[in-house]
């Protein structure tokens, strides 16, 4: 049977053209007995040595509407990982609207005889790639720009700290994590590929072709060997005394390349290497290239600029995907936006920014404390109530398709595609992962077949399991609600 469900209360319907198919369900549960079968559930192992907030409350508009049909720990503050992303974005929404985007800005006055100063002002632009230099390069060429005198690059938007200081050494330096500045460039990342080559001999390690200056310096402790039973495992990592590299281990003769995806930890002058090169293409030369992190008055006009995709479109890959470059520069744009100056930090400013707009949503500030819009920071404690509230007011706000379509769907999408697949909550389940070491958590919306609609949080923190077994627990959870009936 191929059917459509929407959320109650006046939400639009949950995503455009969610088709799924509703087996029968296998038993029936009454709501009285629901909470001693979660009970039971979060009692045995493994979940009985971890930590466990839950909140389950029907979709209503009112909270003297909704009834909370199960709580534990619903008042006490948990590490949401990922899921700090529904606050984020929630608040972007809400406040910057669906049509909000980020510009990239280009000023300066060319002069008769072609020659100009240029200041490249960044706002922090997750989407950017070399295209988009180019077409700023082509626009700089139609005014008639032959040669460049001085090339100033400000990176200010985002005062202070570009890589969160909350976030763990072995997370910075890898491109789920990068710096959060305000020139961003191909999302502040860098592949570099290790492969064999002959018996005997190091193994060649190569960065992207696009890449002018090589980005960091190797310390190649590498060998080439013949296939054999054991083959020392490839390790890649950063010291932590610098910039530098290291990569050990071995791989066999003909073995295929691998690849590694690196946070870039000077992502201004990849930046401004990238915009040479662009302007160069287009027969601008640049005398002299500065970089500086204040913010100064324009030397001109606005020349050339371009603009990041609208906010609602930024948010899909930021929930579906948990994109956490996007989700931090959401937060930090927030903070600069919201916050009036002086402040120092952005991602502080981000914090308080989030707890006001929260708060104008219904939410209680005073249940939530964020270091970072994605989630990657273990400072971040949120209540699962602030996480049930936020989505509460987020299935009847004004812009609830928008928020509702950014949210991966079970078995459908995103982090959640892969997950109660070919069950009765195919598609009857939308939401936002998260997961760190010895974290994980699940929130959203969930539509039994015989129930009204639901808005669900689970975190679970402290635990010594892999994500993958917290996750198949709370799945069993969400089924034994699946099977709710209104009947009894």
């Amino acid at each position: 049977m191929t059917s459509f469900w929407r959320l109650g209360f006046g939400a639009t319907t949950f995503m455009a053209s969610c088709v799924f198919v509703t087996p029968a369900v296998e038993a029936m549960l009454c709501p009285a007995e629901l909470a001693e079968q979660i009970d039971i559930a979060l009692s045995a192992p493994p979940l009985e040595q971890a930590y466990v907030g839950m909140l389950l409350q029907t979709q209503a508009t009112t909270k003297d509407d909704r009834q909370i049909l199960y709580a534990r720990h619903a008042d006490h503050f948990f590490t949401p990982a990922s899921g700090a992303k529904l606050l984020t974005t929630a608040a972007a929404l809400h406040r910057l609207g669906p049509d909000y985007r980020i510009r990239t800005s280009i000023y300066g006055d060319a002069d008769p005889a072609g020659l100009t100063n240029l200041q490249v002002v960044g706002r922090g632009d997750p989407t950017l790639t070399d295209n988009q230099l180019i077409d700023l390069a082509e626009q700089l060429s139609y005014h008639g720009i032959a040669q460049v005198n001085q090339l100033v690059m400000q990176d200010a938007y985002f005062p202070q700290f570009a890589t969160n200081p909350t976030w763990e050494w072995g997370d910075a330096q890898w491109y789920y994590a990068p710096p959060v500045n305000s020139l961003i460039l191909n999302g502040n990342a860098v592949t570099v590929e290790v492969a064999p080559t002959q018996v005997g001999s190091p193994l060649s390690i190569t960065w992207p072709a696009n890449v002018q200056r090589q980005p960091l310096p190797i310390n190649n402790d590498t060998a080439t060997v013949a296939d054999q039973p054991e083959i020392l495992p490839l390790n890649l990592w950063r010291t932590g005394g610098g910039e530098q590299i290291r990569v050990t281990g071995q791989m066999a003769a003909g073995a295929s390349p691998v690849s590694y995806n690196l946070a870039v930890l000077d992502p201004v002058q990849q930046f401004t290497d990238a915009l040479i090169r662009a302007l160069g293409d287009q027969g601008i030369s640049v005398a002299q290239a500065e970089m500086i992190d204040q913010a100064i008055s324009q030397v001109g006009p606005e020349l050339a600029a371009v603009n990041s995709p609208p906010l609602w479109e930024l948010l899909i890959p930021t929930n579906q995907d948990s994109h956490n470059l996007y989700a931090e520069v959401l937060f930090k744009t927030l903070g600069v936006t919201q916050i009036d100056p002086p402040f120092t930090d952005a991602s502080t400013a981000g914090g308080e920014a989030i707890r006001k707009i929260l708060a104008d949503l219904g939410v209680d500030s005073a249940t939530v404390r964020l270091a970072d819009g994605s989630g990657l920071s273990r400072h971040n404690l949120v209540t699962p109530a602030a996480m049930a509230e936020t989505l509460q007011a987020m299935a009847v706000h004004p812009n609830a398709d928008v928020y509702l379509n950014s949210l991966a769907v079970a078995g459908v999408s995103g982090t959640l595609s892969n997950r109660l697949g070919e069950t009765v909550l195919e598609g009857r389940v939308q939401g936002k992962s998260g997961a760190l070491t010895g974290n994980v958590s699940l929130s959203g919306y969930l539509q039994p077949p015989n129930y009204e609609p639901l808005v669900f949080t689970i975190l679970i923190n402290h635990s010594d399991q892999h994500a993958s077994i917290l996750r198949d627990h709370i799945d069993q959870i969400l089924l034994l609600i699946s099977q709710l009936s209104s009947e009894c």
